[in-house]
């Protein structure tokens, strides 16, 4: 009977695959929202007047404000204010800079240019990478606070599982976008010669998407909240979670942080910018279509997403996390 009374939300197998599923809906979104433009590389620069510098800072401008330290303030605010308050705050900054970004490439003059420290580029560039500067808080910060929020509910259960299931959702959405973007834009082999692509419908059924994971995030709030009660917590950051300055002496010079760090370094320089530029290349390379270019690259992401649930089923099981990671590594 004190069994009873004692299980939580935590303990019930159908609500943390729920949980699991709620947050993981967001990401596989936010996944999608990332490279939608990646498809559209090449009307952007027909009709929009994109160079093909400009449309490789549109992929940098994601990155440039966590590089300088705003992923950082992310997890204070996480530590500070709890899973509840950061996801909401990540779906805002996530909803507001794809906002912008739709905004630019959807209402904006394409004639309209802007003088930026000497450099001329079009308007719609510009707030492009305002927005998805923006956007790129939101989704950085959402991907740390889904990482905690498992650990939350599947801490001494299905962890790595689970873990592995959330970043192959995430993955999926890297396929669903090369698949659905170049469509939703009307980008086939179909298309009449001079015919302008709907980059604008491309980006509203992104914007879509969004607001669908912004509103996902928010229904799970009501499980993370009825999960605190059932546990008789109060305050969602306990005591031993705050934030303090010194901890980040003590990180930034722990040799397991620095170079698991370091590979991932490594790793996101090498597969990033090479996904924005991918589908063109292919289309360049083998001269066909965009479409065609894109769905053969959409199975890119495929095998990690297999993969990644298997690993993780077998961490819990059986353990070896340090020599998965040096056979990744070396993968």
């Amino acid at each position: 009977m004190t069994e009873r009374i004692q299980k939580s939300l935590r303990d019930t197998t159908w609500a943390r695959w729920v949980a699991l599923g709620l947050v993981s809906l967001t990401m596989f979104f936010a996944y999608y929202f990332v490279d939608v433009a990646a498809p559209l590389k090449g009307s952007l620069e027909r009709y929009y007047g994109w160079s093909n510098q400009q449309f490789g800072w549109l992929g940098g401008s994601e990155f440039i404000l966590n590089v300088m330290g705003f992923l950082i303030l992310s997890g204070i605010i996480l530590d500070k204010m709890g899973i509840r308050f950061t996801l909401r705050t990540s779906a805002l900054a996530m909803f507001i800079g794809g906002g912008l970004k739709f905004y630019a490439l959807g209402f904006i003059d394409r004639s309209l240019v802007v003088d930026i420290f000497g450099m001329e580029m079009p308007t719609t560039a510009f707030l492009s990478y305002v927005g998805f500067a923006i956007f790129g808080i939101g989704v950085e910060m959402a991907g740390i606070t889904v990482s905690k929020t498992l650990v939350k509910w599947f801490k001494g259960k299905e962890l790595a599982l689970a873990m592995g299931l959330e970043m192959a959702i995430a993955r999926l959405g890297v396929f669903a976008v090369f698949q659905l973007s170049p469509r939703f834009a009307g980008i086939t082999e179909a298309t009449p010669l001079g015919l302008e692509p709907g980059v604008k419908l491309a980006m509203t059924w992104a914007m879509a998407f969004i607001a669908i994971g912004a509103l996902s995030f928010i229904l799970y709030t009501f499980m993370d909240a009825k999960l605190d009660k059932q546990s008789g917590e109060t305050l969602e950051v306990h005591p031993e979670d705050e934030f303090k300055f010194s901890d980040l002496g003590k990180i930034l010079t722990n040799p397991g942080f620095l170079a698991i760090a370091g590979l991932c370094v490594l790793f996101y320089s090498a597969i990033f910018p090479f996904q924005k530029f991918a589908a063109d290349m292919l289309s360049s390379k083998l001269d066909i279509s965009m479409d065609v270019a894109s769905s053969l690259f959409s199975w890119f992401p495929i095998g990690a997403m297999v993969l990644t649930p298997i690993i993780g089923y077998f961490l819990d099981k059986k353990g070896y996390g340090a020599t998965l990671m040096f056979f990744g590594a070396v993968l």
